[in-house]
């Protein structure tokens, strides 16, 4: 019985990478502001992380409210623009997973400003990452525009589940460090 549960566990585990289907769509994502909008909501990897940092600040770092959206907003631009150049252009994959990596071990030592430095760090490389991909369309500002809006307002509904839940759920404080390590998880793989 036990290595059938292992069995199960692992095959549904294997199916998690392809169900993030983060980045599918963008030949046609280089069309404006709306198909920029539109993407950061189809991607489950995308929409998980922003509500999960949305979610982890409003318990861990409770000065991060809205400089936390600011910082995002600069970091993701940032890592457009050095996309774009080509900056990063080899490694901003590894970034991102570097970037996992450091905020796993940031919530575990429950270290916030390790916490903040490795969220920035993984939205700068993710924004990099898109910003090499749309380097060479004619529209790529007006998709990165979109995706940076989306992206603020999931993180910003985070903020407001995160205080939903530490206040009106009982354990919500454990139960947001439990999402948090799976959410951390899922995203290396």
């Amino acid at each position: 019985m036990h290595h059938l549960k292992t069995k199960i566990l692992a095959g549904v585990l294997l199916t998690l990478p392809t169900l993030a289907m983060a980045h599918p769509g963008h030949e046609s994502a280089h069309s404006g502001f709306m198909a920029g909008f539109i993407h950061p909501f189809t991607g489950l990897d995308h929409l998980m992380m922003a509500i999960a940092l949305g979610v982890l600040f409003s318990k861990f770092a409770k000065q991060w409210k809205i400089t936390g959206v600011i910082a995002f907003i600069m970091a993701l631009s940032f890592g457009f623009v050095l996309g774009m150049q080509g900056i990063f252009a080899a490694t901003f994959e590894y970034g991102i997973v570097a970037s996992l990596i450091v905020l796993a071990v940031a919530l575990c030592v429950r270290h916030q400003v390790l916490l903040a430095i490795s969220a920035i760090g993984l939205t700068m490389f993710h924004g990099a990452a898109h910003g090499y991909e749309l380097a060479h369309s004619g529209n790529a500002v007006y998709v990165a525009s979109g995706m940076i809006v989306a992206m603020a307002l999931i993180y910003l509904a985070g903020l407001g589940l995160g205080e939903v839940i530490r206040r009106y759920v009982p354990y919500g404080d454990k139960m947001v460090a439990a999402c948090a390590a799976a959410v951390a998880l899922l995203g290396l793989a």
